[in-house]
């Protein structure tokens, strides 16, 4: 599948309920065609960074919809077959997914029903559940959102890609939006345009991300432990800054311990409360 092989498509559709007329939306839409194997369909993306237990019912309403429009289509003679629509929802959490992944699980059918009730499958990935191994058959920019989601989700410390990134705004929000940190984004504003058009990674945007954040929290550290000195004010601002960072999912706890020169334990210890 090439890109030039995709046009977007409508995402916005129609339902009726207590009688009035609702919009629904999707996040993204995309129509596929290609003509040397005569292959048509419409591709839609859902992400969700929550839960929410009756996905399934909501991405049949969305398929229904664009079935619907296919009907009219077919009966007004646009076209002469219909074509398949898919739906694939990217799950961004940190939780598992513990609800229904299809229509059946969401109704409760009476055996006797049961035989007569059409099912409706979800295509659900989740970004933290992937493999290294998958993560690295990605080539765009989708591998290193990836990296991120997988590492915060996992609860492992966060090795940034110095892949290049090709859509670095859009790879921005989506990692700021989803992992409710606006860091990312600030720290991407600050660069300058003409930094922007020689290409930027995630590497370098995270590498700001912390030394901004050691900054800080020395700069906190030491007003607030004026009277201690400016050693022990250096010293507690680097904790807070790396207790800071364990608590967001950026850095593990053995290897904050480590760069504090303390076991795990201790560092804990010393730590607590101040995230």
């Amino acid at each position: 599948m090439n890109e030039d092989e995709l046009t977007p498509a409508d995402i916005e559709s129609h339902y009726k309920a207590d009688g009035k007329i609702h919009n629904q939306e999707r996040d993204i839409l995309k129509f596929y065609s290609n003509a040397v194997v005569d292959l048509k369909c419409k591709i839609g993306f859902e992400n969700q960074s929550e839960k929410d237990e009756f996905m399934p019912i909501r991405i049949f309403s969305y398929d229904g919809a664009e079935y619907r429009n296919q009907y009219t289509d077919l009966k007004n003679g646009k076209i002469k077959k219909g074509y398949p629509v898919i739906t694939l929802l990217l799950y961004f959490g940190k939780e598992d997914w513990n609800y229904a992944k299809n229509l059946h699980s969401c109704l409760d059918i009476p055996e006797r029903l049961l035989p007569f009730v059409n099912d409706y499958k979800m295509n659900f990935f989740s970004v933290k559940d992937l493999t290294k191994e998958q993560i690295n058959m990605f080539q765009t920019d989708f591998k290193v959102i990836a990296e991120f989601f997988h590492a915060l989700g996992n609860g492992e410390e966060y090795h940034p890609s110095s892949q290049k990134l090709e859509y670095p705004e859009e790879v921005i929000d989506m990692i700021s939006v989803f992992s409710k940190d606006e860091r990312f984004r600030d720290e991407y504003n600050a660069i300058s345009e003409e930094t922007k058009q020689g290409g930027i990674t995630m590497c370098e945007i995270y590498d700001k991300i912390q030394a901004d954040g050691i900054t800080k929290g020395i700069k906190q550290g030491i007003e607030q432990g004026i009277e201690q000195g400016k050693k022990e004010g250096e010293e507690l601002g680097m904790l807070r800054t790396l207790a800071g960072l364990v608590k967001d999912g950026l850095l593990s706890l053995a290897e904050a311990a480590k760069r504090a020169k303390m076991t795990p334990t201790d560092f804990e210890i010393r730590t607590a409360g101040m995230a």
